[in-house]
């Protein structure tokens, strides 16, 4: 199993630390991924969550698929990390309280929610394992960014995304999210994934890139 200890806090590139709180998750908001995944885009958005346990720093981590599921797979986000609590009734002009932002990966045990999408249960399982939630250092940001990212797996280009192609914007994201739950400090939203989502495999090397802003790794054991 994964090492857990001590991963409390998200790491900001400028040497700040914000403890680790609560993940606000985004399904299919790139319409490509939605469309190999047999679904179609939501008219609001599609929010699930994951807990703060669910935090690995992204950087040369070592990921371990469950004993309870025979097939994890990758799916590279965008993150927002939330960096303080932002006031009820704010509806726009959330940049002051954003922390920065980083890339992450929201393994996904695909057997174990393919099960629950067929009984209608929740994917709590699924997608919130301890460990399932491998973010980046921290990059602060002064505006909403225009991103393009990207995974390779053993040096094949799996995924590639460009926020231009988001459903919801950033901005829009936190918007709705904080008109629900309140967003507070060390809250991390999931942007979602591009297309080209698949399986992980024992010894695979996984590369994740923000053009032009940061590159990390990890690994499958």
């Amino acid at each position: 199993m994964m090492n857990l200890s001590n991963h409390e806090y998200f790491n900001v590139n400028d040497g700040r630390q914000i403890s680790v709180s609560t993940f606000y998750c985004i399904g299919r908001n790139y319409s490509a991924h939605a469309r190999e995944m047999g679904a179609s885009v939501p008219d609001k958005p599609l929010v699930f969550l994951k807990p703060r346990t669910a935090y690995i720093p992204f950087e040369n981590a070592s990921l371990t698929c469950p004993s309870f599921s025979k097939e994890m797979h990758h799916e590279v986000e965008i993150a927002i990390v939330i960096g303080d609590d932002i006031p009820l009734g704010v509806q726009n002009g959330f940049e002051k309280y954003i922390a920065g932002y980083g890339i992450a990966l929201d393994l996904t045990l695909r057997d174990i929610q393919s099960i629950a999408k067929q009984k209608g249960e929740p994917w709590a399982i699924s997608k919130g394992f301890a460990g399932s939630a491998p973010v980046s250092t921290i990059f602060p940001m002064e505006s909403y960014p225009h991103c393009t990212f990207s995974l390779n797996i053993n040096g094949e280009l799996r995924q590639k995304g460009d926020t231009t192609m988001m459903e919801r914007s950033f901005e829009e994201l936190i918007a709705y999210c904080h008109s629900i739950f309140h967003l507070k400090a060390g809250d991390c939203i999931l942007t979602g994934t591009p297309e080209g989502v698949g399986p992980l495999y024992s010894g695979d090397v996984i590369t994740a890139e923000i053009q032009d802003v940061l590159t990390t790794q990890c690994t499958i054991a």
